[in-house]
């Protein structure tokens, strides 16, 4: 499987200086004898008996240019770039305004920013641009580059506070582990892993439970999901209970590498599906990260019709089930270069993703994008030292925007890379727009106890837009919502012959933002059997409704659609304060605000009726303020 993680090195080939005898930058015919027999072993592969050629012709004359570019060449195909660069140096400073000396101070200049010496890659750089060869990719390339030594320099000099730190050697136990993500309670961490150095390696998907004050010892997701193929570079939904990932060469595959897609059901996986061609295309299809919710989807691709080579798209799970036709992200986020490795917080509100294309620290550096009213904001680099003059990715941070993960190099032997998962507080500057907490629990049914499989909607109060959905786990009855800072919520549970069950979380002004656990009974339907609206609003003193009661009421038009026989009584309630004819005609009458909503909406009449009770049955203490609120209230009763 093609991984971002593993991005070689830029090598020039070792026909850098190669050319007719009559061209090189010598009369000495020893050393043009040793040059001749060094590119026989180069054509031979044996490369170490060309250095020693190579440095005997540089004996016979030192001013021998192509030999010098030709050691260059083949310490850089040793991966060797700092006695590359000597050579290079050395060979273009005999004649800096020679052309192939442009090639080398190029060279030069690229290793100097992977070594993060932007200092002396920008004085190179300069001199390629001087000498203008003849050749665009130096030429289109160069200016850029200089861009990368701009912008580094600065960067360093305003540094982020980041003080990674690296996970246990019981998570660190393999050649390459990469691709972090973690659920919403910070309870499970996901992450691929690699036994060995061949890219050919089998990788697979572990995971680890949070467990006594620490990660608990990994273990393979499921035989179901891990087979003789590669699988790699996952995702999950924040309840962990919807996981993506990368496969390829699959017998049911679309392309080279395609996305799949598996459901939890109490601790057993399902069958992994490939997600289809709306999702995948006939090329490289990987790196997926998945809402919070599980609906929707986002991962990069080397499908034609984009703007670089590869680009971030995102898919939409539609009501029915299926995704969406895959939506490329647009010029926004995605540039003519590469955009790979997306990651979308659980908020929804802040994309995180690698570009090599737009100015850094050099190769890939990770950019963040927030969400607006209507579009992405203009991606901004987010700082030095989380991004280094090495390839930077596989980012994640939790809901709640304390915790970061991400995978790094070992840098100290690029013949022999291992990479390593690493834990960081998040700095400000990578923080997402906003935070998250989340609501955990149950779905039981009120009378039996037993779990349910139940759908549960959570709703923006203000639009009445529903911000996520999802179904209870049918074996445990468990769920977890994500809840961002800055809302007003209403959180629905139905189930089909069940009164829905509504709750309220106003988090605009939030001064506690802790994760919640709320279990759920739903009571089946039956006569006499009630249920709370908590999400109906009316003007203060008034019984007008209030436009937050849209996503209430919408939702009471949809019970009554999906339960076709069921008949309903609106019940109007106060607190005992004020005069009893006028609260009892105030509890009617928004009672029957309620009836005429749904009645405008095409509810049908024989099956509602309404009627105001006043201050005649409460079900809390109305000697206290917070228990005339619980008597202030709207229910609905089964007849």
């Amino acid at each position: 499987m093609k991984k971002l993680f593993i991005i070689p090195l830029f090598f020039l080939f070792l026909s850098f200086s190669a050319s007719a005898q009559t061209d090189l930058h010598t009369k000495n015919k020893k050393a043009i004898k040793y040059y001749a027999l060094a590119e026989s072993y180069i054509q031979g592969r044996q490369f170490d008996p060309a250095i020693e050629a190579l440095e005997n012709a540089l004996k016979e004359d030192n001013q021998f240019i192509d030999a010098y570019f030709k050691l260059g060449s083949i310490y850089m195909l040793y991966a060797k770039n700092s006695i590359a660069k000597k050579y290079y140096m050395k060979g273009a400073d005999l004649d800096t305004n020679n052309v192939k000396s442009a090639t080398a101070y190029f060279i030069v200049g690229e290793i100097s920013i992977k070594e993060g010496d932007y200092a002396t890659a920008k004085k190179y750089f300069q001199y390629v641009m001087n000498v203008k060869p003849n050749n665009k990719k130096l030429t289109d390339k160069a200016p850029k580059y200089m861009e990368t030594c701009i912008f580094a320099v600065e960067a360093m000099k305003h540094p982020v506070a980041f003080k990674p730190v690296i996970l246990p050697n019981n998570i660190n136990n393999s050649f390459v582990q990469a691709y972090p993500v973690v659920t919403a309670d910070r309870k499970t961490l996901l992450y691929t892993v690699r036994s060995g150095q061949k890219s050919t390696d089998d990788e697979n998907i572990f995971t680890s439970k949070w467990e006594n004050g620490k990660w608990a010892t990994p273990y393979s997701i499921s035989t179901t999901i891990n087979t003789k193929y590669n699988e790699g570079a996952s995702s999950m939904s924040a309840d962990g209970k919807t996981i993506v990932f990368a496969s390829c060469n699959r017998a049911d595959g679309v392309g080279s590498c395609d996305i799949y897609i598996s459901y939890k059901e109490g601790e057993e996986w399902s069958v992994p599906e490939n997600m289809g061609k709306k999702v995948n295309a006939a090329g490289w299809d990987s790196e997926p990260s998945l809402s919070a919710d599980g609906k929707v989807l986002y991962f990069s691709s080397e499908r034609s019709g984009g703007y670089g080579r590869e680009d971030i798209y995102v898919s939409y799970k539609q009501e029915n089930g299926t995704w969406g036709v895959a939506k490329n992200l647009g010029p926004v986020i995605n540039t003519e270069g590469r955009e790979v490795s997306s990651f979308i917080h659980a908020s929804g509100s802040t994309l995180y993703f690698s570009t090599n294309n737009r100015p850094g620290m050099g190769e890939f550096d990770i950019f963040r994008s927030d969400l607006g009213d209507t579009s992405w904001t203009t991606p901004v680099n987010v700082g030095y030292p989380i991004n280094t003059a090495d390839n930077d990715a596989t980012l994640f941070i939790t809901a709640d925007n304390e915790k970061g993960y991400y995978s790094v190099y070992d840098k100290k032997d690029y013949n022999n890379m291992r990479s390593y998962l690493y834990e960081f507080d998040v700095p400000e500057v990578l923080k997402a727009k906003h935070k998250s907490t989340y609501a955990k629990g149950k779905v039981f049914d009120a009378d039996t106890k037993k779990p349910l499989k139940a759908d549960i909607e959570l709703y923006n109060l203000a639009t009445a837009a529903r911000m996520q959905w999802c179904t209870s786990d049918s074996i445990n009855g468990g769920y977890i919502l994500v809840l961002s800072e800055g809302m007003d919520y209403a959180v629905h549970a139905g189930k089909k012959g069940y009164l829905f069950e509504s709750i309220q979380f106003n988090y605009k002004n939030a001064k506690a933002f802790d994760p919640l656990t709320l279990d759920i009974y739903l009571k089946p339907i039956k006569k006499g059997a009630t249920t709370k609206l908590n999400n109906i609003y009316y003007e203060t003193n008034s019984y007008a409704l209030d436009s937050r009661s849209t996503a209430e009421l919408n939702k009471l038009l949809a019970f009554m659609k999906l339960n076709a026989t069921t008949k309903l009584e609106l019940a109007g309630h106060t607190d005992n304060v004020g005069n009893e004819a006028d609260n009892l005609k105030l509890s009617g009458n928004r009672a029957k605000a309620v009836y005429d909503y749904l009645i405008s909406k095409g509810a049908d009449k024989t099956r509602l009726t309404f009627k105001g009770y006043g201050k005649s049955v409460p079900v809390a203490d109305n000697g206290t303020e917070d228990g005339r609120a619980k008597n202030r209230r709207l229910e609905v009763k089964v007849f």
